[in-house]
């Protein structure tokens, strides 16, 4: 085995190896740098004790059809230790290298060898770099693989749909629909749309004019035929066919939505109908759940809004109801409200070249036609302007940045979150008592004193019995609870004639000046 002796990496050198492509990785590898690149998304280690060739193949697929492609060492084991592959006879190595043109054929990798010392024996190493190919690549069993993190991961039969229609390979969106126009169709916002188009195109165009132009009806024969992104956008019953067509919007009390028993949100709605009736009543059930909270801003004044601006909920719906992957047509969009963030999920993957690291500045479209009709009606702006106001208004709310992330759970779903600082901010209820006692006294307040101090601040007084009610707490919690705002000089306690005596009372303090 190889024991390497390397100079210590600084910090920076490290970052830019981060940094690397697959490809740059594999110009530049040599027996040096093979024990510096770990396993993760660009890169593959294999030992050589035994040659897997459909496990080769599916590699070669997932590497072919994730962007900027991917690396497999041959002679690493998973650990890092350099073994080499002197040891494979010749045969092995010719069908290493030739694995593609039988089990994968639509790879197109590149191999070279690279010498190491193994055990003070010269040998090598074989460095296969697979191009990402920018179309599905299937294995010759018809199995297609993408990468995620240090793993592979099969795609189903609707994520190659996807992947085929985000490639430009086929479109959804524009095949047509069993459904007849005018119709099946809300008229409203059909004519809402035409002339919207009229005003800003300044055309005296006909309504069945403007949709064949703009792709959404399609002549076929005598007829006139809509496609599927009609449908999503003005067909009165768009779940006949795109079961997926809605939109769920759950709160829940815990900072885990829980599993089995403990799975119990205290608000779960579905929103139904095409995407202009499911972003119209998000946009009224999101604002109904949200809660207002009191926070103060830059100028040091307490103001009290909801928990999230609303261009940064509302942009993210849009975002989803969009460029969501309706080929994965039994999925729907999801928006989970937790205490501290709110989670907003949409079927489908990234549309290349956008990903966690490009959202802010790189334009792609899955639903082009979608899109286009829609920024007629006023609600959707360029991908990524809509992605820049969504991060602009969190930070006008003094809010972290949005975090975009792509993952593999019940399929490739993309998930919007933000944060809301819940352990700064208190509910608009406790806005009153902060203004009264000041900054500092508010921000140091538990979730139960303030409910106790919000009631005495709106009675001037309180007794043990009413902070027990409020708070859930037992009689004897409750009891210490007041003590300690009493000790803290928030209130004064004025005794009854024995213990427990309803008569003894906590008043409010005065106001300090």
């Amino acid at each position: 085995m190889k024991q390497f002796s390397l100079p210590l990496l600084t910090a920076e050198d490290q970052a830019l190896r981060a940094l690397w492509t697959p490809r740059d990785i594999w110009v530049h590898l040599d027996e040096y740098l093979i024990p510096e690149f770990l396993e993760d998304r660009r890169l593959e280690r294999k030992g050589v004790k035994r040659i897997h060739f459909d496990d080769l193949a599916a590699y070669l697929s997932a590497f072919s059809n994730t962007p900027d492609g991917g690396l497999i060492l041959y002679g690493v084991e998973d650990g890092g230790t350099v073994v080499g592959c002197g040891g494979l006879d010749q045969s092995q190595i010719n069908s290493i290298e030739k694995c593609h043109t039988t089990l994968c054929p639509g790879a197109r990798p590149e191999v070279k060898r690279i010498s190491v010392t193994v055990d003070g024996k010269p040998n090598f190493v074989i460095a296969i770099y697979i191009p990402y190919m920018g179309r599905l690549v299937e294995t010759n069993k018809g199995e297609a693989w993408i990468r995620y993190g240090d793993s592979k991961h099969l795609m189903s039969e609707e994520e190659k749909r996807d992947f085929r229609s985000t490639r430009q390979e086929l479109s959804f969106e524009l095949e047509l629909a069993p459904y007849d126009y005018p119709g099946d169709f809300c008229s409203d916002i059909v004519d809402d749309f035409c002339e919207s188009f009229r005003r800003r195109e300044k055309r005296d165009w006909a309504n069945e004019e403007i949709l064949q132009d703009r792709y959404l009806l399609r002549r076929d024969g005598s007829t006139l035929k809509p496609v599927n992104a009609f449908v999503l956008m003005a067909a009165k019953s768009p779940r006949r066919t795109i079961p997926g067509c809605r939109l769920r919007i759950q709160r829940f009390s815990s900072l885990q939505e829980g599993v089995g028993e403990t799975y119990a949100p205290v608000q779960d709605r579905f929103i139904e109908g095409n995407i202009v009736q499911i972003i119209r009543g998000a946009s009224e059930v999101i604002s109904n759940y949200l809660y207002d909270v009191t926070w103060l801003n830059q100028e040091g004044k307490f103001i009290t809004t909801p928990e999230y601006p609303k261009w940064a909920w509302f942009e993210s719906v849009v975002n989803a109801c969009v460029h969501r992957s309706y080929s994965f047509s039994g999925s729907e969009i999801t928006v989970k409200l937790f205490p501290d963030r709110m989670e907003i999920e949409s079927p489908g993957g990234f549309v290349p070249p956008v990903n966690e690291a490009t959202i802010y500045f790189t334009r792609a479209a899955r639903n082009h036609h979608l899109m286009d009709a829609l920024r007629y009606l006023g609600y959707v702006q360029m991908a990524r302007e809509g992605t820049k106001r969504i991060r602009e208004s969190m930070s006008q709310y003094n809010l972290p940045d949005p975090v975009f992330k792509q993952e593999a759970l019940h399929g490739v779903v993309v998930r919007v979150t933000l944060m809301n600082d819940h352990e700064t901010r208190k509910r608009a209820t406790d806005k009153d008592v902060a203004a009264y006692f000041g900054v500092e006294i508010w921000k140091s307040l538990s979730e139960h004193e303030l409910k106790i101090m919000a009631y005495a601040f709106h009675n001037q007084a309180i007794q043990v019995s009413e902070a027990q009610r409020i708070t859930g707490r037992t009689w004897g919690t409750s009891k210490k609870d007041l003590n300690k705002l009493t000790d803290l000089g928030l209130l004064i306690y004025e005794a009854g004639r024995f213990s427990r005596d309803p008569k003894a009372i906590y008043r409010l303090a005065p106001k300090e000046d």
